[in-house]
């Protein structure tokens, strides 16, 4: 692998044009910067990015990376540069394969792939094969996943802009490798349709410090892991009961219960938390009592099944 430290992003103008709007170049260079930074820190390598000149040919700007490893430089541009142009073969494929893969993020196989990628580039220049592994783990980081879908997004507010290039060299030989282009009627294939993740459900149990005791879309306030949360009462049998007096509630009064998390991204791939269900109240415990519900008992004769298929077929 050659040595390098500089990145190009090349806008190819309509009529050889060789201005852009600063605002939106301003923005995209942000998004840009973002993906190299987030690749950085995924392989624990801290670098410094400086610009250079703007040149003209379109719309040319240069970054170069600085750190005292060239190896390490190198493998960051060569992720960054593939990981940029090469489309998520995931927004081809079905919504729930999306979900999928926007929810294996930082496992600790992805860990375990991206740590020994770092060591072996302190000694050697990693293989084609290594590269191939740490693309396909940095392709599921949804930080990268959320920039590179706003970069794009940006792009197509612009006409003017027919496709964009990025390249690779060496600012003391000028050595370049060969630009990798994206055309805009590709752009599109970049772009997440929604920022919605899909909803987490987890068995748990919440302190119960606001109930609702009407009718109406009121939501119930808890503690959930030592956090204060406003959550729907999805469950209607209890909440009916509760409505209809048939369910007391005192201080210390918890519900053991399924909790549906709804996510999604903001605007810089970070996973936030946008509301609270509880769909099946599974038993209520107080201070001396704990009461299964009838749609606890079903759900548990139900996961008891699962579990009992899963055994046999094992």
């Amino acid at each position: 692998m050659s040595t390098l430290d500089k990145f190009e992003l090349h806008y190819h103008l309509a009529n050889n044009s060789h201005q852009i709007d600063a605002l939106l170049r301003n923005k995209c260079e942000t998004e840009i910067l973002a993906i190299i930074l987030e690749i950085s820190n995924a392989l624990g390598l801290n670098v410094k990015i400086v610009a250079e000149a703007v040149e003209e040919g379109g719309f040319r700007e240069f970054w170069k990376l600085i750190q005292d490893n060239a190896i390490s430089i190198t493998l960051i541009l060569t992720l960054a540069q593939a990981l940029i142009s090469a489309a998520p073969l995931f927004l081809k494929s079905e919504k729930e394969e999306l979900e999928k893969q926007l929810i294996r993020l930082q496992i600790e196989e992805s860990q375990y792939r991206l740590e020994a990628l770092k060591l072996e580039t302190k000694v050697k220049s990693p293989s084609q094969k290594t590269i191939n592994k740490a693309i396909s783990q940095l392709s599921k980081n949804l930080k990268i996943i959320k920039r590179k879908s706003n970069f794009y997004e940006l792009l197509t507010h612009s006409p003017d802009i027919k496709k964009v290039g990025f390249s690779l060299s060496n600012s003391k030989t000028n050595f370049n490798h060969e630009e990798k282009i994206v055309l805009r009627e590709d752009f599109k294939d970049f772009i997440l349709n929604s920022n919605k993740l899909k909803s987490e459900e987890t068995e748990t149990t919440i302190e119960i410090v606001s109930p609702v005791l009407k009718e109406g879309k009121y939501k119930w306030k808890g503690i959930y892991n030592k956090l204060a949360i406003s959550f729907q009462m999805l469950d209607m049998k209890f909440k009916d009961a509760v409505i209809l007096e048939n369910i007391a509630f005192q201080h210390g009064t918890y519900i053991t219960c399924i909790l549906r998390i709804s996510r999604e991204l903001d605007e810089v791939g970070e996973i936030k938390i946008t509301g609270y269900a509880v769909t099946t109240v599974i038993e209520k415990i107080d201070a001396s009592s704990a009461n299964e519900t009838s749609q606890g008992r079903e759900y548990r004769q139900a996961k008891k099944y699962i579990a009992g298929q899963g055994n046999l077929f094992t």
